[in-house]
């Protein structure tokens, strides 16, 4: 039986009960009644008993993934930072130049970013011009995407300029 029949169940057994109202006499076999009630109370404590085993279990379950998580990011920040200490080796090695390393190629590329020293006297002047896509709402921040095509079309943006940068590559 399912947790909510056993519910109904009893329910129905307590409304089975009949009393006489003029003398409160019980009309009915209350030991039969009782010994229903007590049986199905018997199987509801098990159900209950095995959803609070499986609860438990689930919950240790959940904590030892969130453990294994911890120690597979920690694992894998480790891996990064001597990748990163790796790739910079290579970087100070092959000074800018485009280097065939037999099982790889270490290359340059040209970047560029936006980098905002001023940022509420770049939100105003793009307020000023009406550049309302050059910056965002409620807290105003430079669309640094848009005020690059700004720069490098040759508008003068105060607070913002292109850095030009450089970043490597191992494939």
């Amino acid at each position: 039986m399912k947790l909510y029949e056993i519910n109904e169940e009893i329910l129905r057994l307590t409304d089975q009960i009949a009393v006489d109202e003029e003398t409160g006499e019980i009309l009915c076999d209350m030991d039969a009644i009782c010994a229903d009630i007590d049986s199905l109370q018997m199987e509801r404590r098990s159900i209950l008993e095995y959803l609070a085993k499986l609860t438990l279990n689930l919950r240790s379950e959940a904590a030892a993934v969130k453990a294994e998580e911890a120690r597979l990011r920690d694992r894998r920040t480790r891996l990064e930072k001597k990748e990163s200490r790796l790739m910079q080796i290579l970087d100070r090695e092959c000074a800018g130049e485009k280097t065939d390393l037999g099982v790889a190629t270490f290359q340059y590329r040209r970047t560029s970013r936006v980098e905002v020293t001023d940022p509420e006297k770049a939100v105003a002047w793009l307020k000023r011009r009406k550049l309302t896509d050059c910056f965002r709402v409620p807290a105003p921040e430079v669309a640094k995407a848009e005020v690059k095509k700004l720069l490098t079309a040759g508008t003068k943006v105060p607070g913002c300029a292109v850095v030009e940068d450089r970043s490597y590559s191992l494939k």
